[in-house]
């Protein structure tokens, strides 16, 4: 999810960079093509004037303007079609019908007067084109400055979030290692099962709703029970009872061996199961499989009123986080699941 968040911010950000830079980009083309060239094409035009004038006045009127007309019409209409604001498209149209008006005439006194008008609008395309760069230049830095503060928030976002990740996977692994290491091995072990004893089930069980919370987890705790057991050691004796056991015991802790789940003898035949970190569809799924696994192991049992071999009773609660339960009740409502089992017929869990 978080990694999602990152890459959705660094994806906006390059929407926003694209989007400052297209602004730039238009603004720039405004001042090349709505000032720049109407410059050079205003200047043409003025030259061109010139020359007739000059060659006018060398000649006395007697002078061939033919090409300079050309020029100038063709490049005017270029200048007169491009975009202008309605005060500028007043003045421009007056200039076009003087402009028109001089080549009917063909008098020094009427290209003179549009040199003035020609020379006008280049002085106001010079006065506009220095506004819009002194906007330009404006925009230009605070888009600078808006993109870079932007980039500082987006690594530290970025920053935030790798060292939050850092800080849960650091902490996840904590909780459950400070509890580890905080007892020996030789102190929390059954001697005949080789499981976790009853004490160290204490600590763990009674942290399951603290360490779920401080990791949003959901977990669960499993109580399991041989089936018949008093008869199986009647029958059979103590010695094959011990054995039993430790089938049983080796068959839970071959099964639950992933991180964060731990098989505990709680007393006689008893057992127990904490899962960290788990769901609704995966403990049903666990359930079914020690039921079957446990019969599978194919040891006779004549005392039994549900099959001929061994089988289990299960009670079983899983925890949702910060529903704070505590972890007597869920021990409660595992032990009431568990009578729900045997009540049932025994050899099958109830959740």
């Amino acid at each position: 999810m978080l990694v999602t968040i990152v890459i959705l911010a660094l994806i906006s950000a390059s929407f926003v960079f694209n989007s400052q830079i297209d602004k730039l980009k238009k603004q720039i083309d405004n001042i090349y093509f709505g000032n720049f060239v109407p410059m050079i094409t205003l200047d043409i035009v003025l030259k061109n004037y010139q020359t007739i004038i000059k060659c006018k006045k060398m000649t006395h009127n007697k002078c061939d303007i033919t090409a300079e007309k050309t020029v100038i019409l063709k490049n005017w209409q270029n200048y007169y079609k491009s975009y202008k604001t309605e005060k500028e498209r007043k003045i421009v149209n007056d200039v076009n019908k003087s402009i028109i008006t001089s080549f009917k005439i063909d008098k020094i006194l009427a290209y003179e007067v549009i040199l003035k008008q020609i020379s006008f609008l280049k002085e106001h395309e010079v006065d506009v084109a220095y506004k819009q760069r002194r906007e330009f230049l404006i925009d230009y830095s605070n888009m600078k400055s808006y993109l870079l503060y932007n980039l500082i928030t987006i690594i530290i976002f970025s920053f935030a979030i790798i060292a939050f990740i850092i800080y849960q996977i650091i902490k996840k692994d904590n909780q459950l290692t400070i509890l580890n290491k905080k007892y020996k091995i030789e102190s929390i072990t059954d001697s005949m099962t080789k499981l976790y004893n009853r004490k160290y089930f204490d600590t763990i069980f009674d942290n399951l709703p603290f360490i779920s919370n401080a990791n949003n987890w959901k977990s669960a705790f499993i109580m399991v029970d041989i089936d018949f057991f008093k008869q199986y050691n009647d029958t059979y004796g103590h010695d094959f009872g011990d054995e039993t056991l430790k089938s049983v015991a080796n068959a839970l802790k071959t099964y639950f061996n992933k991180e964060f789940e731990y098989v505990f003898r709680l007393g006689g035949e008893e057992f127990g199961v904490v899962l960290f970190d788990t769901d609704e569809d995966i403990l049903v799924e666990c359930l079914e499989d020690i039921n079957k696994r446990i019969v599978d192991l194919g040891i006779e049992h004549k005392g039994s009123k549900v099959l001929d071999v061994v089988s289990i009773s299960i009670g079983a609660v899983i925890y949702q986080p910060h529903s704070y339960i505590s972890a007597n009740k869920l021990y409660k409502i595992a032990d009431e699941n568990l009578y729900k089992s045997k009540q049932n017929g025994r050899n099958q869990f109830s959740l």
